[in-house]
């Protein structure tokens, strides 16, 4: 098939996955971290990886600084998406790194980068991605506590290092804050030894480390929250966990549709969605609440790898075989969802079944699912039936002027939550060059009215300018 016709399915992201070894500057992933684990790249490969990015893929790459850590070290975001920034776009924010030895994190963040940068130009969603939306990953969002923590690794030993480099009040050399704990938001002083790996700090955001996330955050999702999704990569096991964490008790109206977009991000992983922290245990000053609870951003903590592959830190073979594959889909199913999180979550998911061309038409043949991309899968007292599929043709569905064009679909009468569709493009109808085509289903409200729209799934196609000339001469 043409690359103009490519429209991959959502969860065949992971085949790229295999490509990111193919740039210009994959030798920067030579300079890993040692046995057991070499998966991971040091501090010093992952700051220059960032800017062989921003000169290999100029125009859809930046690196800002957006404030200093305890020690003087730069807190830098790598930004992907085209250079035009306004207040409409939608945002996807990955914070990794937090505490010092959770190497995973900060390798997954700087895989989904390079993972999709690769496939822009190729795969259909991740044209769209780079093309309509700006995503911020904060990879190393303690430098201080990682180069301590790559120094235990150095030294043959498994990394424990947690905390910033703040050792005020600790006299043992321990000293040090836990900055998953040192935000604003519900900030409370449970841990008052300042030598205990979860310190929380001295008062609420007192750490310049999150003194410049909470800014960058306010700065860039102040004006439009709602169309944006933060996601804290954290580590000890596999959860998509939603707020709040700091009160098992607390009550807020968005519950359980932050609990089905987590479901939606866990599909076919390892993980599972959960409200709250898994064990009943509760987190004071996080980031995944400051970011629901004072900016209104969806929101949500994502715990990646489990005890028995080496809790804090996680082992290679883990790594490999389940967090890097599942957590790209996971994270390029929170980009395509970035738009509108918390309603797209509750919508069907579209998949393409076929897609067959010819010299003047493109065919499309797929189904669109109310139920089965959960995890679990909705039960029938959950989804609805699907009302109709459509398309919006280079405009992205979230803005006021897109225009939908519905298209033929059968809903299937044993399972309503299922709808077979197709639609055929004619390139008479088309002006020659590349059109992106958003397609989106809609479920069905209790009224028999089109409820909420699902997942974008896009498809690209390329119009010659041959079939262009019968209308010219007309």
């Amino acid at each position: 098939m043409k690359s103009g016709l490519r429209s991959i399915k959502l969860l065949l992201i992971l085949v790229l996955i295999s490509f990111i070894g193919i740039t210009p500057a994959s030798s920067a992933k030579e300079l890993n971290l040692p046995d057991p684990y070499d998966c991971y790249r040091s501090y010093v490969t992952i700051n220059s990886r960032m800017a062989e990015l921003t000169d290999l893929y100029p125009g859809l790459v930046r690196v800002k600084t957006i404030g200093q850590s305890f020690e003087g070290r730069p807190i830098q975001v790598l930004q992907l998406g085209r250079e035009v920034e306004t207040n409409t776009k939608p945002h996807l924010v990955l914070v990794s790194g937090l505490q010092a030895n959770a190497l995973a994190p900060v390798e997954l963040n700087l895989l989904f980068a390079e993972t999709l940068l690769n496939a822009y130009g190729e795969d259909a969603n991740a044209t769209w991605l780079l093309d309509q939306t700006e995503i911020h990953l904060i990879l190393v969002a303690n430098p201080d506590g990682r180069l301590i923590a790559e120094d235990q690794t150095m030294n043959g030993d498994v990394p424990t290092w947690t905390k910033n480099r703040n050792s005020e009040g600790c006299t043992t050399g321990a000293g040090g804050v836990a900055l998953g704990l040192n935000f604003n938001y519900e900030w409370a002083a449970v841990i008052p030894d300042a030598c205990a790996p979860n310190y929380p700090g001295p008062s609420a955001a007192s750490e310049p480390e999150t003194q410049a996330i909470q800014s960058y955050l306010e700065q860039i999702l102040a004006q439009n929250p709602e169309r944006s999704l933060v996601i804290d990569l954290q580590n000890k096991g596999d959860w998509l966990i939603t707020p709040f964490l700091y009160d098992k008790t607390a009550e807020y109206p968005l519950e359980d549709e932050l609990y089905l977009l987590a479901s939606k991000l866990a599909y076919n992983s390892q993980a599972m969605p959960s409200r709250g922290i898994p064990d009943n245990r509760i987190l004071t000053g996080t980031l995944t609440d400051f970011a629901f609870g004072h900016l209104h951003a969806p929101s949500m903590r994502f715990n990646l790898g489990p005890a028995e592959a080496g809790g804090d830190v996680t082992s290679c073979w883990y790594f490999n075989d389940y967090l890097e594959p599942e957590g790209l889909a996971s994270l390029t199913r929170a980009a395509l969802l970035a738009a509108e999180p918390l309603a797209q979550a509750q919508g069907p998911e579209i998949t393409f079944t076929d897609i067959e061309h010819d010299a003047f038409t493109v065919h499309i043949v797929g189904q669109a699912d109310d139920a089965s991309f959960y995890k679990p899968w909705l039960t029938e007292d959950e989804y609805s039936a699907v009302h109709h599929v459509a398309f919006s043709l280079d405009t992205p569905p979230w803005r006021p002027d897109a225009l939908f064009t519905q298209v033929v679909g059968e809903q299937l009468p044993e399972k309503p939550y299922l709808m077979d569709f197709e639609h055929t493009f004619h390139f008479a109808e088309l002006t020659p060059g590349n059109h992106m085509v958003y397609f989106q289903a809609w479920d069905t409200d209790p009224s028999g009215e089109p409820g909420q729209a699902g997942m974008i799934n896009a498809i690209e196609i390329n119009v010659p300018f041959y079939t262009y000339i019968p209308l010219l001469i007309r």
